[in-house]
């Protein structure tokens, strides 16, 4: 059985909360190395105000020249600005940038002759000091670095910095002779998503039932009494059976190491996990020193026939210190056997249970849940004919439900996080034109107990650079972490500006994350003397980028690259 402790609330907590409830000023802080790579996306906030989040395309990637052909691939020479000085290892910006953009048009994954770059590193932020997340990486021994062939995602923390999230495995090599008798490296990698735990500085593997194909979890929440909620493969399909077992057999797996061949059913299926293996929810119990003492697994919102063999899944997405988790699950829309549908779920006492209508709204996912048994996240329905996301508060207790009002009735909106309070951030759309364009995003806090919502651009000084399009997490203290745009200097895969023909500064709308920090005593702004802001609108890919992220994270079941 999972077992529960209760943390009281600090009375600090309740007393800063006091103090900064309702129109509070937030400032907002940068984050130590957010900067460090082309974009970065707030992910939680711990208890002390350390923030979780993702880099994307770190600069000065590692090239590993054993792996190109310096001597006899012409394609490669021709494409590089000084092709001598790069076989000696001095290798210009321009060139990195054209080894760079080389590996990763040939970094399909079932490719095992090129290098593997990582495209997501995750940090934990604490002022000054700056930690990473290295999960399941390991050096590269010829190299003597990381390989920086993982993806890491650190999804939630819990008040005491405890985390959690999801990582790939790291490519490896090995050498191959082929049936020409010709000596070949080759790279491969034994998983395609585990998730992991972060106990004090305890590296935890939490991995799932299924071991074909090195299996599937996710870790996407953890309480302050370190339950873990996720998903996990309990069984792999048929297909994923037969693949592995043709692997197995050197006739049929071709001319190539059965690792190899393996690696890449990894990247077949993991794109298509629902499909390819058995996955529920899953909560894992874990002590101080981070071992699993406990692992369970639910079920779905209904029972399958004995003879249905579609694949279902269910996810924990949150978990409170009371053993409640929350998520998703599939589900039969309106009873419709051969309609099947993701709609929120509580994970209870053995029980997975719903509470979002059927009749009214086609999707919808929990994504957070506080110690009072309160939840948010969002359901989907048609509004003037176009489908919207509402962001919703359940008490599970109570069983009462609430879609507040928003930025405005045809705008979808998420929630992402809720304290202890009530206190629930997120983000909603702010554009108001027709259609099923992509719509700028702003975020939000809402205070369940005084059916407050405000636009957090709106709680920030006037002159800030930022414009606040998520907010992904708050604690108990009401900091706040986010995701923000601000127009600054293009910079190239070095980190320095890119310059135009005359010399001057690219300029570029970027994504980066932040944190933001009530001020005691402070008011809102009257901003309407002031200058127009300016909105900082982001290019329509980190728009796109912003709308997938508003529910799965950066890589939840995509295809890894």
């Amino acid at each position: 059985m999972i077992r529960t402790r209760l943390y009281s609330l600090s009375a600090l907590s309740l007393c800063l909360m006091a103090a900064n409830s309702g129109a509070a000023e937030y400032r907002i802080m940068t984050l130590e190395g957010a900067t460090a790579g082309q974009y970065s996306f707030a992910k939680d906030i711990s208890g002390d105000g350390q923030v979780a989040y993702t880099l994307e395309d770190a600069f000065n990637p590692k090239i590993d020249l054993s792996l190109l052909d310096l001597e006899n691939n012409q394609a490669l020479l021709d494409l590089l600005e000084d092709p001598d000085a790069v076989k000696d290892g001095d290798i210009s910006a321009t060139d990195l940038q054209r080894l760079f953009d080389y590996l990763r048009s040939n970094n399909n994954i079932s490719n095992p002759f090129f290098q593997k770059i990582g495209r997501y590193r995750s940090y934990i932020s604490a002022g000054s000091e700056l930690e990473e997340e290295v999960a399941f990486d390991v050096v590269d021994t010829e190299l003597g670095y990381l390989s920086r062939s993982v993806d890491t995602q650190t999804q939630k923390m819990n008040q005491h910095g405890d985390r959690v999230g999801i990582a790939s495995a790291p490519f490896k090599k090995i050498e191959h002779v082929n049936e020409d008798g010709d000596e070949q490296t080759m790279v491969y990698r034994e998983f395609g998503r585990r998730g992991f735990a972060n106990i004090d500085g305890i590296f935890v593997p939490l991995a799932s039932a299924a071991t074909e194909l090195g299996g599937y979890s996710e870790a996407n929440g953890i309480s302050d009494n370190r339950i873990v909620a996720g998903r996990s493969a309990l069984e792999p399909g048929a297909n994923v059976t037969a693949a592995v077992e043709a692997c197995a057999d050197e006739e049929t797996r071709g001319d190539r190491p059965e690792e190899v061949c393996i690696s890449g059913l990894i990247d077949s299926y993991i794109g298509g996990i629902v499909e390819s293996f058995k996955t529920r929810a899953t909560l894992w119990e874990l002590d101080a020193q981070g071992s699993v003492l406990d692992t369970h697994t639910f079920g779905l919102l209904f029972e399958p026939a004995g003879d249905d063999t579609r694949s279902y899944t269910s996810a924990a997405l949150d978990v409170n210190d009371n053993a409640v988790a929350v998520g998703y699950s599939s589900h039969r829309y309106r009873g419709n056997e051969n309609q099947i549908v993701t709609f929120a779920a509580v994970f209870k006492d053995e029980q997975v249970s719903g509470f979002i209508d059927d009749q009214e709204y086609f999707a919808s996912v929990a994504t957070a849940v506080n110690n009072q048994n309160i939840v948010t996240g969002q359901a989907s329905k048609y509004v003037n004919g176009y489908a919207r996301t509402k962001f919703f508060v359940y008490d599970i207790d109570e069983q009462t439900l609430v879609f507040p009002d928003d930025f405005f009735p045809g705008s979808s909106s998420v929630g992402r996080s809720i304290n202890n309070h009530g206190l629930v951030v997120g983000d909603g759309e702010v554009d108001s034109v027709i259609g099923n364009t992509v719509r700028r995003r702003h975020a939000f806090i809402y205070d369940h107990n005084e059916a407050s919502f405000q636009d957090l651009n709106n709680l920030v000084s006037c002159d800030t650079p930022y414009t606040l399009v998520q907010a992904n997490g708050i604690n108990d203290n009401g900091e706040i972490a986010a995701t923000a745009t601000i127009n600054r200097p293009q910079l190239d895969i070095t980190g320095q500006p890119v310059l135009d023909d005359a010399g001057n500064q690219v300029m570029e709308d970027a994504v980066v994350a932040v944190k933001l920090v009530p001020i005691p005593g402070g008011t809102a702004e009257d901003c309407s003397a002031e200058e127009p802001k300016t909105e900082r609108k982001a290019g329509t890919l980190h728009w796109a980028w912003l709308t997938i992220l508003t529910l799965f994270g950066l890589f939840r079941d995509r295809k890894g690259r």
